[in-house]
């Protein structure tokens, strides 16, 4: 296939980088030029990967504290919306010179539809999380409120930065190709999702050779990862509660505490806990037997495709659903934030393990996303939307 100018445009965020980056090594090995628009932060990873990074200057904060007070308030899809618009200008200048033939985006880097609408060129929607249709959209009551609420104050905000007129409502219509980055017998309401939407699975990139004398410590000892993800993780509480629970018990147990914490402020580690500001996930959980988690989606698609049932403790509403999915199809079990303590932990490992249902019930969800393709199968998808859309120069 001939070779093609892709972009990808995406927000500051893990859980919304990591998913493309085994993408964009697909893309690249396939002989595609891939830029990136990014910020600094992510730059290296994306270079690693493949891609050239372009950078912009964002206006979303990186404090998870702030963050969670605009999830609170359900303010998060006006900021989202702000920082598109607020970035436009930026790519409109990276691109001038060196338009592409494809744009890719994230479903919250709404920038790349605009740009896409005003370069006039195809573009292909990202989901790294639930995908969202005419049947099924993520946001709770309340939130859905506060963005018709808000829909004067976007408007008001568009004619004073004079960009182009759109509703909340067409920004979020699904693009004519959709790839979605979870198997379609996890996404929720999947009966209802056409031929737009394509279940690649998790997108998981190369593993690290980092700190394998972490699993060395097992021995043959079972063992449970314990990580609440990237963003909200400041919970010292529950860390001493885990090891409470799990300390001096027959589990190896290795937890992620996040760079927020020390380790050492937590006092005395057990001997069969390993506690870390961050460990190399992957790895960990191609040997681990559970894994107690926040809920994100990559974890939650990492945990799938290792076969390692779910302990899910969510930090926030995309989380909830997680926690709610997980356990309606029988992977795990859902442990509310408000209920967590040294019993009920320890309960929910127990009742994992006594019930074989569980761990069969992951084998298959492994199997869905071992058959899904992965990041193959959406760079194959892409260079065939590509064929029937892209424009020869």
């Amino acid at each position: 296939m001939k070779q093609h100018h892709i972009t990808i445009i995406n927000i500051p965020a893990y859980g919304h980088v990591n998913p493309t980056l085994a993408l964009v090594e697909k893309l690249c090995e396939k002989g595609h030029r891939v830029t990136y628009a990014t910020t600094e932060e992510f730059a290296p990873a994306v270079q690693q990967a493949g891609a050239r990074p372009l950078l912009y200057e964002t206006t979303i904060s990186v404090d998870p504290q702030q963050i969670k007070e605009l999830m609170e308030k359900n303010e998060t899809p006006l900021m989202f919306l702000k920082e598109s618009l607020g970035i436009l200008p930026q790519l409109e200048e990276l691109y001038k010179d060196d338009q592409p033939d494809l744009i890719v985006y994230d479903f919250i880097a709404l920038a790349g539809k605009l740009l896409a609408d005003k370069l006039q060129v195809p573009a292909v929607r990202l989901c790294s999380s639930y995908a969202q249709n005419e049947s099924f959209q993520m946001g709770t009551e309340e939130m859905l409120k506060q963005v018709k609420e808000a829909e004067a104050e976007f408007q008001a905000f568009l004619e004073q930065e004079n960009l182009p007129a759109v509703s909340f409502e067409q920004l979020a219509i699904p693009e004519a190709f959709n790839i979605v980055f979870m198997p379609r017998s996890f996404q929720i309401k999947n009966e209802t999702f056409d031929d737009r939407f394509c279940f690649i699975g998790p997108s998981l990139g190369k593993r690290s050779e980092q700190e394998r004398l972490l699993l060395k410590e097992k021995g043959d000892r079972p063992l449970m990862l314990i990580s609440l993800g990237t963003a909200f993780n400041a919970w010292p509480e529950f860390y001493q509660m885990c090891m409470e629970a799990f300390g001096g018990s027959e589990w190896h147990v290795i937890m992620s505490v996040g760079k927020s914490i020390e380790p050492d402020s937590l006092g005395d580690i057990p001997d069969n806990f390993t506690v870390r500001q961050r460990v190399p996930q992957l790895d960990v959980l191609t040997e681990a037997d559970v894994f107690i988690s926040h809920g994100g989606m990559n974890s939650t698609m990492e945990a799938m495709n290792e076969g390692v049932p779910l302990v899910v403790i969510p930090q926030m509403h995309e989380q909830e659903l997680t926690a709610q999915r997980v356990e309606e199809l029988g992977l795990g079990i859902y442990l509310p934030k408000e209920e967590v303590s040294v019993p009920r932990l320890q309960q929910a490992i127990g009742n994992i393990f006594s019930d074989k249902e569980i761990h069969s019930r992951v084998k298959d969800m492994q199997k869905d996303v071992k058959e899904a393709g992965g990041a193959e199968q959406g760079a194959a998808e892409i260079e065939a939307f590509m064929k029937k859309s892209v424009v020869p120069q």
